[in-house]
């Protein structure tokens, strides 16, 4: 019985450390929900005989022509995690500012962005997202009277990625795009189209983000690297920035000190050429794949997160202030 229990004991210590590396690698205290005064509801699309779902949150005082934004989550992730992750901070923006709130849901917790070598279903099934995007912009002007000319798409990592892919293919539909965590794909693995448009861009990167490079290179998301190797966050800014036709100097400021932590720091530099078209770019010293906020954090296996500025109140700002 003796090697009965030694085995035991075993397992024990093994049980308490995978537990442990659990809590400290992957646990975030759940963000307790707000008292939202508006409604918040499903709908399901048919797009190509696939069936797609989104979710929306419409405030109390909606707008009476709204502007719509979108917010995509990342990959093996979903709209519902992705609203609650983001601390619910859109929906309560959408209060003050009276506009519709989405989270729409990728195939198979996925999206089909511009990297023609990954691996997930989306890109290998082709999954048409423009067109679900199309088909939602649509179902919204018919259910809400949203303003076509107020369309906005953020997302984060392979969410960020489509918001590049609809900037490329199909600038027409959205007004402007937000995206954290991802740099454009090296052109030898770009199987989009670039219409060649220019659209106002607003960029978060943190430096040390070991899944999407801040430097460029490989995409590597714990050991799966199919999605192929990325541009320079600097590269990727300047493709922008060319395509707005814009040469001058960025202004510059390294926003204030809000989280306490000496190793995270946010610089900014924002652009805008004569017809209005701008570029942001938020360079998020110290920080991992994440989108910064003032009031979550992210699990340590995706990096430090700074907290010195909100990445939703960033984006909502930059988004209605293009009708300025």
């Amino acid at each position: 019985m003796r090697w009965l229990k030694r085995l035991l004991f075993i397992v024990f210590i093994l049980v308490l450390v995978a537990v442990g590396l659990f809590f400290y690698f992957l646990y975030v205290p759940a963000v307790e929900k707000p008292s939202l005064a508006g409604n918040f509801a499903t709908d399901k699309l048919v797009v190509d005989d696939n069936e797609r779902s989104f979710s929306w949150y419409t405030p109390a005082n909606k707008a009476n022509k709204p502007a719509l934004i979108f917010f995509l989550h990342g990959s093996n992730n979903s709209a519902d995690i992705i609203r609650m992750a983001t601390a619910y901070e859109f929906d309560q923006l959408a209060e003050q500012h009276g506009y519709i709130m989405v989270y729409p849901q990728g195939y198979k917790k996925h999206w089909n962005d511009c990297r023609g070598s990954a691996s997930y279903a989306a890109n290998t099934d082709n999954i048409d997202d423009i067109a679900f995007f199309k088909a939602m912009i649509n179902y919204f002007v018919d259910k809400a009277s949203i303003d076509r000319e107020q369309v906005f798409v953020a997302g984060i990592s392979n969410g960020g990625q489509l918001a590049y892919k609809l900037a490329f293919e199909s600038p027409e539909s959205v007004t402007a795009i937000a995206t954290f965590a991802a740099n454009l794909p090296e052109q030898s693995n770009l199987d989009c189209s670039q219409s060649g448009q220019p659209i106002s861009v607003a960029i978060f990167n943190g430096t040390e983000d070991a899944i999407n490079p801040y430097n460029g290179g490989l995409v590597d998301l714990f050991g799966d690297t199919s999605r192929g190797v990325v541009l320079s966050t600097r590269e990727t800014v300047d493709y922008w920035l060319r395509l707005a036709g814009i040469t001058s100097a960025a202004q510059e400021k390294t926003l204030p000190e809000r989280d306490g932590l000496a190793h995270t720091s946010v610089i900014e530099q924002r652009w805008q050429n004569n017809e209005g078209i701008q570029v942001r770019f938020y360079s998020l010293q110290g920080s991992g794949h994440v989108m910064p906020s003032t009031i979550t954090r992210a699990p340590r296996i995706l990096g430090e997160k700074s907290g010195d500025i909100s990445g939703a109140e960033e984006i909502i700002d930059f988004f209605l202030n293009q009708s300025e």
